[in-house]
């Protein structure tokens, strides 16, 4: 009867994430999350070789393979700060894009829902489903220096000004163990479901700058679903020694249609791949010790990788972007069985800010130029139940560079961010 209430009500969850989620604002890697699930989180992300709980999809498919039936819960807090400075334009008669001043963004408190199922068909089968944040980005910036030549005020002298973009993913998965249980492999179509809104970019909204005026800012909400598939194996070297991979394709989603003015390719706005390799390696019966390396292609997706150099109009075919790089990431943690039903992590995430001094003036919208991530975490497990909690701190990054109109006008960008989860599991 337990178990029948459990899985009941994790559909009503699901459901009610699915179609509402909110607040997924995890600019760590680029605009993705550091790590996916509890667990993960606390060892700096890692999960492509050692996978520990229902959210193993969310890294690596195969890591579900055989693994007792199981749902996991988390909600987290997480904290960005977000910050600009423009200082004035220094060629003479230029006009001035940016308004001087030294702004924080408002909305810094988010709270991020997490929920992940699997279903053991026999010792070696597994089935399942994750919904999962997979990224966003968020900023919120007030309308602040009123004056005669602007006089809405806000960074483009536009009034208040920001973006909101929110993702979910949805990933259901069937994975197999074959050679006595030696090797895994996962596969997961992906269903994803992003939103966004975009104001504050009012100066930009004119047949000179857009392709399609109108459609460029407004504040609206937008929405769109997407689909893609990952498929990973896992595999034991030796006694204690593991090794994993993981491929997702680039998500195709339907385009921002009330954003078809700023965006590249008439509002296109897909969710680039990924890729990744790991290990893991008991080196005592007590401590694990892993590292993943992840590479997030950004180059996929022109309204993201496009320089912000306005060459073309907004919207246009090859218009401009955000300017972003593909990144690299290296991940590191290292987990201690401290008996009694407690088990210890850290962990240290290391990324590369996609953002080029070149592309600072657009990308004050989206300042994700995290590198450095610092992961702690415990789990409690009490018999059949488990508390399970993660934290996160990545100290403040900067870039700074100029205005792309060539005014002289410097502009710095910063962010630093924390995070603490809480989850809850119920082993079957």
């Amino acid at each position: 009867m337990e178990a029948r209430i459990i899985r009941r009500s994790l559909v009503t969850v699901a459901v009610g994430l699915a179609m509402g989620s909110a607040g997924v604002a995890n600019a760590t890697n680029g605009y993705f999350a550091h790590g996916y699930g509890t667990k993960a989180k606390g060892m700096g992300g890692v999960g492509m070789a050692i996978s520990q709980d229902a959210y193993a999809p969310g890294i690596n498919p195969a890591g579900i393979a055989g693994m007792e039936t199981r749902i996991d819960g988390s909600i987290a807090y997480f904290r960005p700060e977000r910050s600009f400075d423009a200082g004035m334009p220094t060629t003479p008669g230029a006009e001035m894009f940016v308004n001087p001043g030294s702004v924080d963004s408002d909305s810094e408190n988010f709270f991020i829902p997490s929920l992940a199922f699997v279903q053991q068909i026999d010792e070696n089968r597994s089935w399942g489903v994750a919904l999962l944040g997979n990224g966003g980005m968020n900023t919120d910036y007030p309308a602040y220096g009123q004056s005669e030549g602007c006089p809405a005020g806000g960074p483009f002298c536009a009034g208040r000004t920001g973006v909101d973009l929110e993702q979910l993913a949805i990933i259901p998965t069937y994975a197999q163990k074959f050679a006595d249980g030696r090797v895994s492999i996962g596969f997961s179509p992906i269903i994803s479901y992003q939103r966004i809104s975009v104001e504050g970019l009012d100066g930009f909204d004119n047949p000179q700058m857009s392709a399609d005026p109108g459609n460029m800012t407004s504040g609206r909400t937008d929405s769109s679903w997407g689909y893609g598939a990952q498929i990973g194996f896992q595999a034991e070297l030796a006694e204690g020694a593991r090794v994993g991979a993981s491929y997702r394709s680039k998500i195709r989603a339907g385009d921002f249609d009330r954003y078809s003015g700023l965006f590249a390719n008439g509002g296109e706005f897909d969710i680039p791949s990924t890729y990744g390799l790991g290990f893991s390696v008991d080196v005592t019966p007590n401590v694990t010790l892993s590292a993943d390396y992840q590479k997030i292609r950004y180059s996929e997706i022109d309204s993201i990788a496009n320089s912000s150099m306005p060459t073309a109009q907004f919207g246009a075919d090859g218009g401009p972007g955000f300017g972003w790089d593909d990144v690299n990431i290296f991940k590191f943690g290292a987990q201690i069985d401290g008996g009694n039903g407690w088990t210890w992590r850290v962990g240290y995430n290391r990324g590369e800010n996609p953002i080029s001094s070149e592309d600072v003036m657009l990308n004050i919208l989206a300042p994700a130029v995290m590198t450095d991530h610092f992961t702690a975490g415990f789990t409690r497990e009490f018999g059949q139940h488990e508390i399970n909690f993660a934290a996160m701190y990545a100290p403040s990054q900067r870039v700074r560079g100029q205005d792309v109109f060539g005014a002289g006008q410097d502009i710095e960008i910063e962010m630093r961010q924390y995070e603490l989860e809480i989850g809850y599991a119920y082993r079957f």
